[in-house]
């Protein structure tokens, strides 16, 4: 796992040198064991180093032994035994352990193919010194992040937003559609970012430029799958099976690896596979002390079961000491608050360990989310309730009084009910959301901002060509194209890598993942029960019905409480007028009236301020404040 940065430039015109490796040292904390660059007329690549597989010698930017390809790699080829051991059929004779000696060499078999042959998460770049080009590529899922600015002489690329501000020719202006789909879902989705200019290389997409062209292709969609014929009890075993293959491979370390375990359904499955496969002695959880938030018990019963220690890391609204560090790292703003709870975790986990397996994605591949049962049922009322019912239904919500706690039945209801004058494709988005587009609307001073946020939420349905009513599993595609790379793993990768640990998902491992897809909806659960039945009942086998069937936890944390009580006088501060005024495009009045009413009690905006709170001090390091400088001295040159 690293961070990576690099510049393309067909006219061999790169730019100051010293800001490229200032912008490489941004990504300091991705990869604190070293780093170094290369440099030669069009490239400049860059690379900062964690040391997790072959820590001696698997040094980059990395060479093929003819010196022709260069390649800067962040993440992780879990594959790369297999594929070592293929490509010495015919003579291939590494020297070194590292998996991207492997990548090279499959690159240099399979060209614009070779990420079709990989498992694992990566985010890499390819020069080629014959052809005078460059190839980059993202994991399927998006698990490591890769941003780029592209220019009609080239591109520069990064692994986080941040490195770009060390550029001499950085100079930002808002995206206004990204603006308006970020209130709404607390992310920016598909490849914008809110910086025009620069966007996300697409998971699961590749970009070569050449001296004459451009071009860019997909390796994998969430389309290309066929529907399981499997019964239920076949379809566990082979489950059970696809789960030890994935843990299997992602347990693959130089150094030692532990778990995030929260004792939900996935972390769970993962910590006894990797338990069962001898590897793991060690596992985290959160503990909250806040009545309803805390992790600590249901994780410490599996851990029990399965023999291993689990320490618990207290966490507490003293937390919010580091929120500005969060927003930071939040690289194009994303305002998940459990960001927060991985944050902590990360934070204390990174002191021992530089590994962590985690359980990201079974609810996107096997249909855990309660979302999908609340678009169903809406599906099934908007069949026969006219609209104007539907409307006068979604003005009634805001008067329904909303209980404190974690996310309480009424709190749900409440998100329910306020939804329901929108058709059941749009309203999916809203349900992991915060503002409904008419309310991020009326955020915006700027009306053609305005009008991006109105029709933000039919603009991503378009995208995605969603039916009105969508299925279980055009629904977990949508998940997995958006929600899934641009709030769960983003959440994920910042916050590990901010204290330079390696979280790895072995449920996204690919035939596991293709397999999740082409489950029938019986499979996924039952019209009155819970959901991700298959996954529950492989839990229920080895843990029982104490476990399996518990009610799901997630990361939330007290945001509503916080913000009135222990981070008031900080909320109050990120969002006084004076500092809302610097974002030109908001109805600061609008702003602190809504500010207004959740701390005296008569609404509930938590998530929505805090989510403007991440949005100020966005804004404020990306556009007021001064470039990140880290000297060059502390990158090594590699002559190739």
């Amino acid at each position: 796992m690293c961070g990576i940065f690099g510049r393309f430039s067909r006219s061999a015109n790169l730019g100051n040198l010293e800001n490229l490796c200032s912008a490489t040292n941004y990504l300091t904390h991705r990869g604190p064991d070293g780093g170094g660059y290369w440099s030669d007329r069009f490239w400049f690549l860059g690379h900062r180093r964690l040391s997790i597989i072959d820590p001696k010698l698997g040094i980059q930017p990395m060479a093929t032994e003819d010196r022709r390809y260069v390649v800067v790699f962040n993440g992780e080829i879990y594959n790369y035994l297999e594929l070592s051991e293929k490509f010495a059929e015919d003579g291939f004779i590494p020297k070194t352990s590292s998996d991207t000696e492997v990548l090279l060499e499959a690159w240099r078999r399979w060209g614009t193919s070779v990420c079709e042959h990989l498992d694992g998460m990566f985010a890499f770049a390819i020069a080629d010194r014959e052809k005078g080009s460059i190839f980059l590529a993202r994991d399927r899922f998006g698990e490591k992040p890769l941003f780029v600015q592209e220019t009609s002489d080239g591109l520069t690329f990064s692994s986080e937003f941040g490195a770009f501000q060390c550029l001499e020719d950085y100079d930002p202006e808002i995206d206004l559609a990204g603006l308006g789909s970020f209130l709404c879902l607390n992310y920016v989705p598909g490849e914008r970012t809110l910086v025009e200019g620069i966007r996300k290389l697409a998971p699961g997409s590749w970009l070569e430029l050449t001296p004459q062209e451009t071009r860019s292709g997909r390796f994998w969609s969430s389309d290309e799958n066929i529907q399981s014929t499997l019964n239920f009890s076949a379809a566990k075993k082979n489950a059970r099976e696809l789960i030890d293959e994935g843990t299997r491979l992602a347990l693959r370390s130089d150094v030692p690896v532990t778990l995030f375990l929260s004792g939900g359904i996935d972390s769970t499955l993962v910590a006894e596979s990797a338990v069962r496969q001898g590897k793991v002695s060690k596992a985290w959880c959160l503990d909250m002390r806040q009545e309803g938030f805390s992790e600590y018990p249901m994780a410490n019963k599996v851990g029990e079961a399965l023999g291993i220690e689990v320490e618990p890391v207290a966490f507490s609204s003293n937390i919010m000491n580091d929120f500005c560090q969060l927003a930071l790292r939040q690289d194009d703003p994303m305002a998940d608050s459990s960001a927060l709870a991985v944050w902590a975790l990360a934070k204390q986990v990174s002191k021992e360990y530089k590994v962590a397996l985690g359980g990201d994605g079974g609810d996107e591949l096997f249909g855990g989310y309660l979302t999908y049962r609340a678009t169903r049922l809406q599906s099934a009322l908007t069949k026969f309730m006219p609209k104007p019912v539907r409307d006068l239904l979604a003005s009634s919500g805001d008067w329904l009084p909303v209980t404190p706690g974690k996310v309480t039945t009424s709190y749900k209801a409440w998100r329910f009910l306020r939804a329901f004058g929108l058709e059941p494709a749009e309203a999916h988005y809203t349900w992991n959301g915060t503002w409904l587009p008419n309310e991020a609307a009326q955020l915006l001073a700027d009306q053609q901002a305005a009008g991006f946020a109105a029709d933000a939420l039919a603009r991503l349905k378009n995208s995605h060509n969603l039916k009105p009513s969508p299925g279980i599993l055009d629904l977990q595609k949508v998940d997995i194209a958006e929600y899934l790379p641009n709030d769960i793993l983003t959440k994920t990768d910042r916050c590990s890598m901010a204290w330079g640990l390696e979280a790895r998902s072995p449920l996204l491992y690919g035939p596991l993942a293709k397999f999740g897809l082409s489950l029938p909806d019986s499979h996924k659960f039952r019209p009155l029960g819970a959901q991700k039945r298959l996954l529950r009942e492989l839990v229920k086998d080895r843990f029982g019905r104490s476990v399996s069937h518990t009610k799901k936890q997630g990361f939330s944390i007290p945001v509503h409480h916080w913000l009135r009580n222990e981070a008031r006088v900080m909320a109050e501060d990120i969002l006084s007028p004076g500092r809302l005024g610097q974002l030109w495009f908001l109805d600061v009045s609008r702003v602190v009236d809504i500010k207004k009413r959740h701390m005296s009690g008569k609404a509930q905006y938590g998530f929505e301020l805090w989510g403007l709170m991440m949005l100020v001090l966005w804004f404020e390091n990306r556009f007021t404040m001064k470039n990140f400088v880290k000297p060059s001295s502390q990158l090594k040159r590699i002559r190739l």
